[in-house]
């Protein structure tokens, strides 16, 4: 399974050649003419694979671990006894982390017998925000992971602690050479596209030109940032590609793991439009897209909701059952953008789960009608949420600002009062709780008025016209402290903000906030026109990943901070393999992050989730319930008496 995955729907699509999906019909010549042109060993020209007996003659391999997450967690829970039956952990209403414990302890079982499960059911799954696309080249929000998640498949999986495997259900082996450099991988030889097309080792090598293509980055960003260190990836029979990096890295088995999409489908539509948007096909493709993973698409409504279906293709082969048959028939991608309409949706039944957001914990999910049809749960996170400074702006530029608005910050009214104590404070990017997180953990910023005034007094911002607001002069003219604050239109959004608003009016600065939808605000963060924002990062599957987001002209570092020791450090934990001298690495990272304070760093959230009391088999990694193997696979509903 891929995660995110990569399968969707049954969709019998010609290659572009004579496919007339709206107004236009392209010749097999204007085909040959755009794929020459466009040349897709232009990303990869530079290196040149060894032959297969040059490959074998050189290369001693070791065996890497191939599991099948599903499987293995049946396994593992095949003798399980809850603390309580589900039945009755279900009337438990979470009042004490006791409660909590014991729901998640109960609820994480799997059927002893395919008897006890609806086999036939459906799963209303809440996303907050619209679905962007069903490829999953461009895939950039939670909702898209989400559903390719469930549609596609990889070779890799990331387990419940965040270590990768080879996938059981798609590879046979999987090998590294002795320098770490070489990867090899034999796939399964019963793995079908939704068209009926047999997937193979080639559409590995499509997908990784693509991805390498220098035309295609502008429009896949952030799948070819991850693959920078990879140099090729080449199919040398129908089951058999070996990945070659171009150095040995602490990350090299993740970069493994990539998406892929059928060449059958995209040879000649990605040579002819690149931007896989514009083109009839690439329409078709958005609506029901060509899939290799256990679920499949039935319709898609923007806006709305996207269905899947559970695809016979992905767990029968020739007429035999060759993997794990997935639980729900029918998977509903629900978009619901207000979440008093969720929430309300969620009590009624008409949907079967969704994130609580903190305000809601103790009103809304707390209600009668709430724990009639749902039980909520709990468990600690490793993403962060923050105010990020644009570093670039004049009132932001001098780290004695940066740590006068931590300062400034009400911390106790924020944490107590608006998120209702469910959340910790936040002291950088890692969770205190991880392995790369500064030991011991470094000092919380305490709300201390005094200092944040003495800082910015030290930065040159003082109030010079007694009009209450601090000012400067830069550039020889006299620059007021106002500035404005971005964020999305969610409550607790709102919440958090107001309380930063109300702490910098105290020590003279002007704020406003700007309510912006999602897709403006992150336009705005990429093209670093904004002063601050508030948001929050997930967890990666491994510290590096962040350098995306703190490393100096990388593509999220939207608040443009630079510091070269941070950088070097970053490329130092990128080699380093002996585990404890990473781990100190990316302490020192957190550590340097934390005296440069580019975010004001808020607080760690805990992941607040409600699922309908006929749900079974969901447990937490640190990036939740769905985003690690088996994840969204491993829940199943029960069969009604």
């Amino acid at each position: 399974m891929l995660r995110p995955h990569l399968a969707l729907t049954f969709l019998l699509l010609a290659p572009l050649v004579g496919c007339t999906g709206g107004t236009s019909e392209v010749s097999q010549e204007e085909a040959n003419k755009a794929i020459a042109e466009f040349d897709y060993d232009l990303g990869v020209a530079d290196f040149e694979a060894p032959t297969w007996e040059e490959l074998e003659a050189n290369t001693k391999w070791t065996d890497k671990k191939v599991t099948h997450a599903l499987e293995d967690v049946k396994a593992e829970l095949a003798d399980y006894t809850p603390p309580v039956p589900p039945a009755e952990a279900a009337q438990l209403k979470s009042t004490n982390q006791e409660e909590i414990d014991t729901i998640l302890a109960s609820m994480k079982i799997q059927p002893k017998s395919e008897d006890e499960v609806d086999w036939s059911g459906t799963w209303v799954h809440h996303v907050a925000g619209d679905i962007n696309s069903l490829n999953p080249l461009p895939m950039s929000s939670t909702a898209d992971f989400d559903v390719i998640g469930l549609t596609g498949i990889g070779v890799i999986n990331s387990d419940i602690n965040m270590r990768p495997t080879g996938n059981g259900s798609v590879v046979k082996s999987w090998q590294v050479s002795e320098d770490n450099k070489l990867h090899k991988f034999v796939i399964r030889d019963d793995l079908t596209w939704s068209d009926g097309e047999p997937i193979t080792a080639e559409d590995w090598e499509f997908t990784f030109k693509v991805i390498k293509h220098p035309e295609m980055a502008v429009y896949i960003p952030a799948i070819a940032s991850s693959l920078e260190k990879v140099d090729y990836v080449k199919a040398y029979d129908e089951h058999t590609f070996v990945v070659f990096h171009s150095e040995s890295t602490a990350v090299n088995d993740w970069s493994d793991e990539f998406p892929i999409v059928p060449k059958h489908i995209y040879y000649e539509s990605i040579a002819a439009d690149p931007s896989m948007a514009d083109s009839d096909i690439h329409l078709q493709l958005e609506e029901k897209p060509v899939v290799g993973g256990p679920y499949e698409v039935v319709s898609r409504t923007r806006g709305k909701n996207v269905i899947l279906k559970r695809r016979e293709g992905y767990y029968m082969h020739n007429g035999e059952q060759v993997r794990e048959k997935p639980y729900y028939e029918t998977i509903q991608m629900e978009v619901i953008s207000d979440t008093n309409t969720a929430l309300m949706a969620l009590s009624k039944g008409e949907i079967d789960d969704m994130i609580i957001p903190a305000p809601k914990w103790n009103t809304d999910a707390a209600s009668e009608d709430f724990y009639a049809k749902n039980v909520k749960v709990s468990a600690p996170q490793w993403g962060e949420y923050h105010i990020c400074w644009n570093c670039e702006s004049e009132l932001f530029k001098d780290p004695k600002v940066r740590k006068a608005m931590s300062y400034a910050v009400d911390y106790k009214e924020l944490l107590d009062r608006v998120l209702d104590g469910l959340f910790e404070q936040a002291n950088g990017p890692f969770h205190p709780t991880s392995w790369m997180a500064p030991k011991p953990a470094l000092p919380l910023y305490t709300y201390d008025l005094d200092k944040a005034r003495q800082l910015l007094d030290e930065a040159g911002w003082k109030d010079t016209d007694a009009d209450g607001i601090r000012d400067k002069e830069i550039g020889g003219k006299k620059v007021p402290f106002t500035f404005t604050i971005m964020r999305t239109p969610t409550p607790t959004s709102e919440k958090v903000v107001r309380v930063l608003l109300n702490s910098l009016s105290k020590v003279g600065i002007k704020v406003e906030e700007r309510q912006t939808e999602f897709t403006v605000l992150q336009q705005k963060a990429q093209d670093h026109t904004f002063d601050a924002i508030y948001g929050g990062w997930g967890s990666g599957t491994d510290p590096f990943y962040s350098k995306n987001i703190f490393g100096t002209d990388q593509q999220r570092n939207y608040g443009q901070y630079s510091n070269p020791k941070v950088d070097e450090l970053y490329e130092q934990g990128l080699v380093e393999l002996d585990p404890e001298k990473r781990a100190k690495i990316y302490q020192e990272i957190a550590t340097l992050i934390y005296e440069d304070q580019p975010y004001t760093f808020l607080f760690y959230p805990s992941e607040l989730h409600g699922f309908n009391k006929d749900m079974r088999g969901y447990q937490f990694s640190a990036r939740g319930p769905f985003h690690y193997s088996p994840g969204m696979e491993s829940l199943w509903k029960v069969k009604a008496d």
